[in-house]
């Protein structure tokens, strides 16, 4: 199948006005993580980071801005929490990454 553009500014439209990526992953604990940004002619930002932790579900949380740089909690109009695809509140996000965080610690002590 071919998308074909009758022009080039539709692309742009669909993708946004300016996306970056970045991945990395951990040879050791086998977790990946992804953040998006994606920012629109307005200013406004989103990011979204993503936490994949081996074969648990997926932590997200999506951080809603006027400017494009997270620089503390407080320059993030709003954070968004996700386990899988599925709204969590914050507290729950927080102890699904503390009980993964302490599983790689005992790994990596013993």
């Amino acid at each position: 199948m071919q998308v074909v553009f009758e022009e080039e500014d539709q692309i742009d439209e669909l993708l946004g006005e300016e996306q970056e990526s970045r991945f990395y992953s951990c040879q050791v604990c086998g977790d990946n993580w992804l953040s998006v940004k994606e920012k629109t002619a307005d200013g406004e930002c989103t990011i979204t980071f993503v936490h994949q932790m081996g074969t648990s579900p997926v932590l997200k949380r999506v951080a809603h801005m006027s400017n494009s740089v997270v620089i503390s909690d407080e320059s993030v109009d709003e954070w968004e929490y996700f386990k899988g695809d599925q709204p969590v509140d914050e507290s729950e996000w927080e102890e699904v990454l503390s009980d993964r965080r302490d599983t790689l610690k005992a790994t990596c002590m013993n």
